[in-house]
Protein backbone atom coordinates (compact mmCIF):
# COMPACT_ATOMS: atom_id res chain seq x y z
CA UNK A 1 0.00 0.00 0.00
CA UNK A 2 2.84 2.47 1.10
CA UNK A 3 4.50 1.64 -2.56
CA UNK A 4 1.08 2.41 -4.10
CA UNK A 5 0.73 5.85 -2.46
CA UNK A 6 4.29 6.38 -3.43
CA UNK A 7 3.64 5.87 -6.77
CA UNK A 8 0.63 8.07 -7.13
CA UNK A 9 2.36 10.99 -4.47
CA UNK A 10 5.03 11.03 -7.75
CA UNK A 11 2.27 10.86 -10.56
CA UNK A 12 0.91 13.82 -8.92
CA UNK A 13 4.02 15.63 -8.95
CA UNK A 14 4.99 14.39 -12.37
CA UNK A 15 1.81 15.89 -13.54
CA UNK A 16 2.03 19.48 -11.83
CA UNK A 17 5.54 19.43 -12.94
CA UNK A 18 4.65 19.29 -16.74
CA UNK A 19 1.85 21.60 -16.08
CA UNK A 20 4.21 23.97 -15.08
CA UNK A 21 6.10 24.03 -17.60
CA UNK A 22 3.49 24.35 -19.96
CA UNK A 23 2.56 27.22 -18.63
CA UNK A 24 6.20 28.79 -18.44
CA UNK A 25 6.35 27.51 -21.90
CA UNK A 26 2.81 29.45 -23.52
CA UNK A 27 4.00 32.77 -21.07
CA UNK A 28 7.22 32.42 -23.01
CA UNK A 29 5.35 31.90 -26.53
CA UNK A 30 3.31 34.71 -25.64
CA UNK A 31 6.28 37.36 -24.81
CA UNK A 32 7.74 36.11 -27.94
CA UNK A 33 4.66 36.80 -29.86
CA UNK A 34 4.33 40.35 -28.50
CA UNK A 35 7.89 40.56 -29.38
CA UNK A 36 7.71 39.54 -33.19
CA UNK A 37 4.74 42.11 -33.79
CA UNK A 38 6.25 45.04 -32.27
CA UNK A 39 9.04 44.06 -34.16
CA UNK A 40 6.84 44.02 -36.94
CA UNK A 41 4.94 46.75 -36.38
CA UNK A 42 7.98 49.20 -35.76
CA UNK A 43 10.02 47.86 -38.77
CA UNK A 44 6.86 48.16 -41.36
CA UNK A 45 6.09 51.85 -39.72
CA UNK A 46 10.16 52.59 -40.41
CA UNK A 47 8.83 50.92 -44.60
CA UNK A 48 6.09 53.17 -44.88
CA UNK A 49 8.19 56.00 -43.48
CA UNK A 50 11.04 55.56 -45.94
CA UNK A 51 9.19 54.43 -48.63
CA UNK A 52 7.33 57.72 -48.73
CA UNK A 53 9.65 59.84 -51.32
CA UNK A 54 9.64 63.20 -53.00
CA UNK A 55 10.32 62.37 -57.09
CA UNK A 56 14.37 63.56 -57.67
CA UNK A 57 14.73 66.94 -59.66
CA UNK A 58 17.28 68.14 -62.03
CA UNK A 59 16.17 71.22 -61.32
CA UNK A 60 19.54 72.95 -59.79
CA UNK A 61 18.77 74.74 -56.35
CA UNK A 62 19.72 78.10 -57.46
CA UNK A 63 16.91 78.13 -60.19
CA UNK A 64 14.37 76.67 -58.12
CA UNK A 65 14.88 79.34 -55.54
CA UNK A 66 14.64 81.58 -58.35
CA UNK A 67 11.35 80.27 -59.30
CA UNK A 68 10.09 80.50 -55.83
CA UNK A 69 10.86 84.05 -55.49
CA UNK A 70 9.28 84.64 -58.83
CA UNK A 71 6.24 83.87 -57.88
CA UNK A 72 3.46 86.60 -57.50
CA UNK A 73 1.68 85.74 -54.40
CA UNK A 74 3.98 84.92 -51.87
CA UNK A 75 2.95 84.13 -47.66
CA UNK A 76 5.01 87.09 -45.82
CA UNK A 77 5.46 84.88 -42.88
CA UNK A 78 7.74 82.11 -44.93
CA UNK A 79 11.12 81.46 -43.82
CA UNK A 80 13.91 82.26 -46.64
CA UNK A 81 13.12 78.11 -46.68
CA UNK A 82 9.55 78.31 -46.46
CA UNK A 83 9.19 77.30 -43.35
CA UNK A 84 6.81 78.69 -40.36
CA UNK A 85 8.21 79.22 -37.27
CA UNK A 86 6.10 78.86 -34.68
CA UNK A 87 7.15 80.06 -30.79
CA UNK A 88 5.45 80.99 -27.63
CA UNK A 89 5.61 84.17 -28.61
CA UNK A 90 3.63 83.72 -32.19
CA UNK A 91 4.57 83.93 -35.65
CA UNK A 92 7.98 84.19 -37.21
CA UNK A 93 9.08 85.13 -33.70
CA UNK A 94 11.65 82.41 -32.84
CA UNK A 95 12.81 82.71 -29.09
CA UNK A 96 16.53 82.71 -28.72
CA UNK A 97 18.83 80.21 -26.62
CA UNK A 98 16.29 77.18 -27.17
CA UNK A 99 16.14 74.72 -30.02
CA UNK A 100 14.28 74.89 -33.79
CA UNK A 101 12.72 71.83 -34.68
CA UNK A 102 12.18 72.32 -38.21
CA UNK A 103 9.65 69.37 -39.92
CA UNK A 104 9.30 68.91 -43.39
CA UNK A 105 5.84 66.93 -44.31
CA UNK A 106 2.84 66.56 -47.21
CA UNK A 107 -0.46 66.42 -45.27
CA UNK A 108 -1.20 63.45 -47.59
CA UNK A 109 1.53 61.38 -46.66
CA UNK A 110 0.56 58.36 -44.65
CA UNK A 111 3.90 57.84 -42.38
CA UNK A 112 3.42 62.11 -41.85
CA UNK A 113 0.09 61.25 -40.40
CA UNK A 114 1.48 58.80 -38.07
CA UNK A 115 4.12 60.36 -36.98
CA UNK A 116 1.99 63.36 -36.08
CA UNK A 117 -0.25 61.77 -34.11
CA UNK A 118 2.34 60.29 -31.96
CA UNK A 119 4.35 63.13 -31.37
CA UNK A 120 2.29 66.27 -32.25
CA UNK A 121 1.05 67.13 -28.90
CA UNK A 122 4.33 66.87 -27.06
CA UNK A 123 5.55 69.79 -30.22
CA UNK A 124 2.93 71.93 -29.34
CA UNK A 125 3.08 71.55 -25.43
CA UNK A 126 7.07 72.49 -26.20
CA UNK A 127 5.99 75.30 -28.37
CA UNK A 128 3.83 76.76 -25.75
CA UNK A 129 6.02 76.66 -22.88
CA UNK A 130 8.61 78.15 -24.76
CA UNK A 131 10.98 74.99 -25.26
CA UNK A 132 11.41 75.35 -28.60
CA UNK A 133 10.63 76.96 -31.66
CA UNK A 134 9.00 74.45 -34.71
CA UNK A 135 9.49 75.11 -37.63
CA UNK A 136 6.77 73.76 -40.22
CA UNK A 137 6.91 73.09 -43.99
CA UNK A 138 3.80 71.92 -45.26
CA UNK A 139 4.69 70.78 -49.08
CA UNK A 140 3.24 69.32 -52.17
CA UNK A 141 5.76 66.27 -52.34
CA UNK A 142 3.34 63.61 -53.36
CA UNK A 143 0.38 65.53 -55.67
CA UNK A 144 0.99 62.33 -58.27
CA UNK A 145 -0.80 60.12 -55.09
CA UNK A 146 -4.25 61.87 -55.28
CA UNK A 147 -6.61 62.91 -58.29
CA UNK A 148 -7.09 66.58 -57.50
CA UNK A 149 -3.33 68.05 -56.37
CA UNK A 150 -4.67 67.26 -52.65
CA UNK A 151 -0.54 67.74 -51.63
CA UNK A 152 -1.04 71.29 -52.73
CA UNK A 153 -4.71 72.29 -51.92
CA UNK A 154 -3.86 71.30 -48.24
CA UNK A 155 -0.61 73.08 -47.74
CA UNK A 156 -1.69 76.17 -49.62
CA UNK A 157 -5.14 76.43 -47.37
CA UNK A 158 -3.01 75.92 -43.87
CA UNK A 159 -0.34 78.38 -45.19
CA UNK A 160 -3.17 80.97 -45.67
CA UNK A 161 -4.23 80.54 -42.19
CA UNK A 162 -1.14 80.41 -41.03
CA UNK A 163 -1.02 84.27 -42.38
CA UNK A 164 -4.02 85.40 -41.35
CA UNK A 165 -5.15 83.88 -38.28
CA UNK A 166 -1.79 82.45 -37.22
CA UNK A 167 -2.90 81.30 -33.62
CA UNK A 168 -4.84 78.11 -35.26
CA UNK A 169 -1.71 77.24 -37.75
CA UNK A 170 -0.59 74.36 -35.36
CA UNK A 171 -4.11 73.12 -35.26
CA UNK A 172 -4.85 73.25 -38.68
CA UNK A 173 -2.31 71.03 -39.29
CA UNK A 174 -3.26 68.37 -36.26
CA UNK A 175 -6.48 68.44 -37.59
CA UNK A 176 -5.55 67.91 -41.36
CA UNK A 177 -3.89 64.68 -40.01
CA UNK A 178 -6.77 63.49 -37.97
CA UNK A 179 -8.35 59.96 -38.68
CA UNK A 180 -10.42 59.44 -41.13
CA UNK A 181 -9.72 62.81 -41.87
CA UNK A 182 -6.27 62.07 -43.87
CA UNK A 183 -7.11 60.76 -46.96
CA UNK A 184 -5.59 57.47 -48.60
CA UNK A 185 -2.83 57.22 -50.97
CA UNK A 186 -3.10 56.59 -54.67
CA UNK A 187 -5.50 53.57 -55.26
CA UNK A 188 -7.37 54.24 -52.05
CA UNK A 189 -7.73 58.26 -52.44
CA UNK A 190 -11.03 59.48 -52.22
CA UNK A 191 -11.72 63.29 -53.36
CA UNK A 192 -11.53 65.79 -50.63
CA UNK A 193 -13.69 68.72 -51.92
CA UNK A 194 -12.44 72.59 -50.86
CA UNK A 195 -15.62 72.51 -48.64
CA UNK A 196 -14.19 69.26 -46.55
CA UNK A 197 -11.02 71.75 -46.06
CA UNK A 198 -12.87 74.53 -45.01
CA UNK A 199 -14.98 72.23 -42.74
CA UNK A 200 -12.00 70.32 -40.55
CA UNK A 201 -10.52 73.65 -40.38
CA UNK A 202 -13.50 75.21 -38.56
CA UNK A 203 -13.19 72.45 -36.84
CA UNK A 204 -9.91 72.93 -35.46
CA UNK A 205 -11.41 76.21 -34.37
CA UNK A 206 -10.68 78.69 -37.60
CA UNK A 207 -12.82 81.59 -38.57
CA UNK A 208 -15.36 80.70 -41.37
CA UNK A 209 -14.16 83.54 -43.60
CA UNK A 210 -10.58 82.94 -43.32
CA UNK A 211 -11.03 78.61 -43.94
CA UNK A 212 -13.34 80.05 -46.69
CA UNK A 213 -10.56 82.15 -48.30
CA UNK A 214 -8.03 79.07 -47.68
CA UNK A 215 -9.21 77.27 -50.26
CA UNK A 216 -9.36 79.92 -53.27
CA UNK A 217 -5.26 78.85 -54.23
CA UNK A 218 -3.56 82.10 -53.19
CA UNK A 219 -0.58 80.69 -52.39
CA UNK A 220 -0.57 77.17 -54.70
CA UNK A 221 1.88 78.44 -56.95
CA UNK A 222 3.98 79.06 -54.50
CA UNK A 223 3.44 75.66 -52.52
CA UNK A 224 4.43 74.14 -55.73
CA UNK A 225 7.52 75.99 -56.51
CA UNK A 226 8.90 76.26 -53.01
CA UNK A 227 8.14 72.08 -52.99
CA UNK A 228 10.22 71.82 -55.90
CA UNK A 229 12.98 74.21 -54.70
CA UNK A 230 12.90 71.72 -51.02
CA UNK A 231 13.91 68.53 -52.85
CA UNK A 232 17.20 70.65 -54.33
CA UNK A 233 18.57 70.58 -50.93
CA UNK A 234 21.43 68.24 -49.97
CA UNK A 235 21.06 69.41 -46.27
CA UNK A 236 17.47 67.59 -46.44
CA UNK A 237 19.02 64.53 -47.56
CA UNK A 238 19.60 61.38 -45.73
CA UNK A 239 23.43 61.32 -44.55
CA UNK A 240 23.58 57.51 -43.79
CA UNK A 241 21.99 53.57 -44.54
CA UNK A 242 19.83 52.38 -47.18
CA UNK A 243 18.76 56.03 -48.41
CA UNK A 244 21.52 58.06 -48.39
CA UNK A 245 21.35 60.44 -50.79
CA UNK A 246 17.60 60.97 -50.83
CA UNK A 247 14.85 63.01 -49.20
CA UNK A 248 11.81 61.04 -47.42
CA UNK A 249 8.83 62.35 -45.51
CA UNK A 250 8.75 63.31 -42.91
CA UNK A 251 11.89 64.82 -42.69
CA UNK A 252 13.49 66.38 -39.44
CA UNK A 253 16.16 68.99 -38.45
CA UNK A 254 16.91 70.78 -35.62
CA UNK A 255 18.82 74.05 -35.45
CA UNK A 256 19.75 73.26 -39.54
CA UNK A 257 21.18 69.80 -38.82
CA UNK A 258 19.01 66.82 -40.34
CA UNK A 259 18.46 64.64 -37.19
CA UNK A 260 18.04 60.80 -38.23
CA UNK A 261 14.14 60.45 -36.54
CA UNK A 262 14.08 56.88 -38.09
CA UNK A 263 17.50 55.56 -36.13
CA UNK A 264 16.37 57.51 -32.78
CA UNK A 265 12.86 56.04 -32.80
CA UNK A 266 14.28 52.27 -33.24
CA UNK A 267 17.31 52.93 -31.00
CA UNK A 268 14.38 53.84 -28.22
CA UNK A 269 11.24 52.00 -29.59
CA UNK A 270 9.01 55.64 -28.18
CA UNK A 271 9.32 58.50 -30.73
CA UNK A 272 8.39 61.08 -27.99
CA UNK A 273 11.14 59.79 -25.79
CA UNK A 274 13.82 59.53 -29.17
CA UNK A 275 12.99 63.79 -29.76
CA UNK A 276 13.02 64.44 -25.84
CA UNK A 277 16.65 62.89 -25.85
CA UNK A 278 17.52 64.72 -29.08
CA UNK A 279 17.00 68.02 -27.18
CA UNK A 280 17.96 67.23 -23.62
CA UNK A 281 14.56 67.26 -21.90
CA UNK A 282 13.22 64.21 -20.30
CA UNK A 283 9.36 63.38 -20.43
CA UNK A 284 8.83 65.33 -16.88
CA UNK A 285 10.17 68.48 -18.20
CA UNK A 286 7.81 68.95 -20.94
CA UNK A 287 5.32 72.33 -20.18
CA UNK A 288 7.94 73.19 -17.71
CA UNK A 289 8.66 76.64 -18.87
CA UNK A 290 11.68 76.97 -16.20
CA UNK A 291 13.85 73.82 -17.33
CA UNK A 292 15.28 74.59 -21.18
CA UNK A 293 17.06 72.19 -23.90
CA UNK A 294 20.73 71.95 -23.59
CA UNK A 295 20.90 72.79 -27.03
CA UNK A 296 20.96 76.17 -26.26
CA UNK A 297 20.15 76.95 -29.80
CA UNK A 298 23.22 76.12 -31.67
CA UNK A 299 24.21 72.54 -31.15
CA UNK A 300 23.73 69.60 -33.09
CA UNK A 301 20.94 67.10 -31.89
CA UNK A 302 22.43 65.40 -28.70
CA UNK A 303 20.92 61.60 -29.95
CA UNK A 304 22.08 59.57 -31.71
CA UNK A 305 25.13 60.94 -31.86
CA UNK A 306 26.98 58.42 -33.76
CA UNK A 307 25.16 59.14 -36.70
CA UNK A 308 23.99 63.27 -36.45
CA UNK A 309 25.64 65.29 -38.81
CA UNK A 310 28.38 67.46 -37.34
CA UNK A 311 27.25 71.06 -38.43
CA UNK A 312 24.72 72.05 -40.04
CA UNK A 313 24.47 72.16 -43.89
CA UNK A 314 23.90 75.27 -45.48
CA UNK A 315 21.33 75.09 -48.48
CA UNK A 316 22.69 74.69 -51.73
Amino acid sequence: MAQLANEQKNQSETAEQQAAKDRRNQTTLGIAVVVVLALVLCIGGFFIWKSNQPKNTTTSSASALAAVESVKNKPSYATKTGGFIMSKDGIDKPIKGIPTVQLYTDFICPACGDVDRLIDGTLISLVNAGQINLEMHPDAFLNAESTDDYSTRAAAAAIYVAQNEPSKFLDVVRSFFEKPYQPDEASGYKPVTNAMIVAQEEKAGVSSSVAEASVKGLYEDWVNAESQYTVTRSDLRHPTGEYKGQMTTPTFQINGHYWLFDEAWSQTGNPVTALLKAIGLKASDVGNSSIKPKLNGTDAPLFPTSSSSSSAAAAN
